[in-house]
């Protein structure tokens, strides 16, 4: 059964998903900040670094991934990666359901990020351009099934999987003033749009 989160990109009236492909987009404008306001919050287990990079040996450039997770509690880091594909193929990875799903990601970068999972001490990963001891990795999804979960952490190697979705609703129970600050302002914003667009005369 679908969640409340689940239901907002996606409903049974909206035949050619016209209005999901919409809302997916617009969601990814600023979904990656949402993680990272989340762990700002002192009450999320993990404290964001900044984005790290990976160095490759045999290649010039490095990896640069979405997050460098410090656990509150042990003070271990894990690099991060995130992927929040809502509407793509029907939904078809919206929701992380079994272990196939991760190996659509084929770009090197990831890559990278689910070697360094399995041997996190073989990695050189750098921060802000100081080198980082870490001690493996995290997957960052839209949304998780509770019973896939842990399965999928033994076979590919994460120390955690998190979900966009879990991450809101921590945010809105916290009542976290920045998130619910950021989301107000473009509410405001998209509103501004909309009535410009059918009201060109009247003030932004």
């Amino acid at each position: 059964m679908a969640t409340k989160f689940q239901r907002i990109f996606n409903q049974l009236d909206d035949l050619n998903s016209e209005r999901s492909k919409y809302l997916s987009r617009m969601f990814g404008i600023f979904s990656e900040k949402i993680v990272a306001i989340w762990a700002n919050d002192d009450r999320a287990p993990y404290e964001n670094l900044g984005r790290p990079t990976i160095r490759v040996p045999e290649r010039t450039r490095g990896h640069t991934l979405d997050f460098t997770f410090k656990d509150r509690a042990t003070g271990n880091i894990y690099a991060a990666e995130m992927k929040c594909e809502i509407e793509y193929q029907n939904f078809g990875y919206f929701v992380l359901e079994a272990s196939h799903q991760v190996d659509r990601h084929k770009k090197p970068a990831f890559e990278a990020f689910m070697k360094l999972a399995r041997w996190p001490a073989e990695q050189d990963v750098r921060v802000q351009g100081k080198e980082v001891k870490v001690d493996g990795a995290i997957l960052v999804w839209g949304a998780i099934s509770t019973g896939a979960k842990d399965a999928i952490i033994a076979e590919r190697g994460f120390h955690n999987i998190l979900s966009v979705e879990d991450i809101c609703w921590d945010l809105v129970s916290w009542k976290n003033t920045e998130y619910i600050e950021m989301i107000e302002r473009y509410r405001t914003w998209s509103n501004r749009l909309f009535d410009g667009l059918i009201s060109p005369d009247s003030p932004t």
